[in-house]
C-alpha cells in the first residue's frame, strides 16, 4: 500500500431533519464523528447493521450528500471546499461508481458505456479505443463489447460497470452493494474482477452487508449506530480465515455488545 491516503474522512457528522410540529427536535443523527483513512491501493469494505449509516457515509464520500460537519479529503483535496461546478468535474475525473443496479445506459453498447467515461473528458479517440479494449480483455468481457445491456447477464453488466468505473483511472472507486442483485456465481466473478482491478492499482471502497463479499477485501471498517465501531485487517490470512473473522465480528456487531475492536 502506498503511503499517501486516497481517502481521509475526518470527524464526519451527518444530521437529517429539523424541528417537529411542536417545536421539539425531530432530527436523526445518521453519522457521528466518523473518521477513517484509506491508503492508495487499498481495497476496503464498509459493513454495519441496517440503518448503521454505512450508505450515508458512502454518499458523503461520493459528494452525493454533504456532511453536517467534518471534512472529507480525497486525493489530497477537501471536497467540502469545492464549488458546485468543481464538484461535478471532481466527481467525473476522480471518482468511479459501481452500484447494485449496474446503471448502464440502455441505448449504448457495452463498449460505448465504458468509453463514455473517457469521451466526456475529451480523451483522443485512438486512446479511448485502446484503453477500452485492453481493460475489456483483462476483465474477460471482450466478447460482449458490441452488445446492449438488455443482451447481457447480470454478471456481465456489473463487469462492464466495473470497467466503466475504472477505465479513467480515478483516485477512488466506490461500490454500493455491487453483488446484491447477483447470483452466487456472478457475484464471485465480479469480486474476482474487483480483486484484479485492485491488483492493477485501483483504490476501492465498497459498502456491503455480506461477509463473503467483504472477505475479498484487504480491510473491513465497521459502523454501528452512526459511529465508527472498529476495523479488521486481513493481513496474511487466506480468504477462508478472514471470512470466519468477519462473521464473528458481524455476529457481535448485530447484538447488544458495545466492546469495540
Amino acid at each position: 500500500m502506498a503511503s499517501s491516503d486516497a481517502l481521509d474522512v475526518r470527524n464526519v457528522t451527518k444530521v437529517y431533519g429539523g424541528r417537529g410540529k411542536r417545536g421539539d427536535a425531530a432530527k436523526t443523527i445518521a453519522l457521528e464523528n466518523v473518521s477513517m483513512r484509506v491508503g492508495a491501493g487499498e481495497f476496503v469494505a464498509i459493513m454495519g447493521p441496517s440503518g448503521s449509516g454505512k450508505s450515508t457515509l458512502l454518499n458523503c464520500i461520493s459528494t452525493i450528500d454533504v456532511p453536517t460537519s467534518g471534512q472529507i479529503v480525497i486525493g489530497g483535496r477537501n471536497v467540502e471546499a469545492l464549488s458546485r461546478r468543481e464538484v461535478a468535474k471532481f466527481r467525473r475525473d476522480e471518482l468511479g461508481f459501481v452500484f447494485q443496479d449496474s446503471n448502464l445506459l440502455d441505448t449504448l453498447t457495452a463498449y460505448e458505456n465504458i468509453a463514455l467515461a473517457l469521451t466526456i473528458k475529451h480523451t483522443p479517440a485512438r486512446e479511448v479505443d485502446m484503453r477500452v479494449r485492453e481493460l475489456a480483455r483483462i476483465l474477460g468481457i471482450s466478447e460482449v463489447l458490441d452488445k446492449y445491456p438488455h443482451q447481457l447477464s447480470g454478471g456481465q453488466k456489473q463487469r462492464v460497470a466495473a470497467a466503466r468505473a475504472t477505465v479513467g483511472n480515478p483516485t477512488l472507486v466506490l461500490a454500493d452493494e455491487p453483488t446484491g442483485a447477483l447470483d452466487s456465481k456472478s457475484a464471485k466473478v465480479l469480486l474476482e474482477t474487483f480483486s484484479l482491478l485492485n491488483q492493477r492499482g485501483s483504490t476501492i471502497v465498497m459498502v456491503t452487508h455480506d461477509s463473503f463479499t467483504a472477505s475479498c477485501t484487504n480491510r473491513v471498517v465497521f459502523i454501528k449506530d452512526g459511529r465508527f465501531w472498529g476495523h479488521l485487517e486481513r493481513g496474511s490470512k487466506d480468504r477462508k480465515a478472514f471470512f470466519a473473522d468477519i462473521v464473528s465480528v458481524t455476529t457481535k456487531l448485530g447484538g447488544d455488545q458495545d466492546d469495540v475492536l
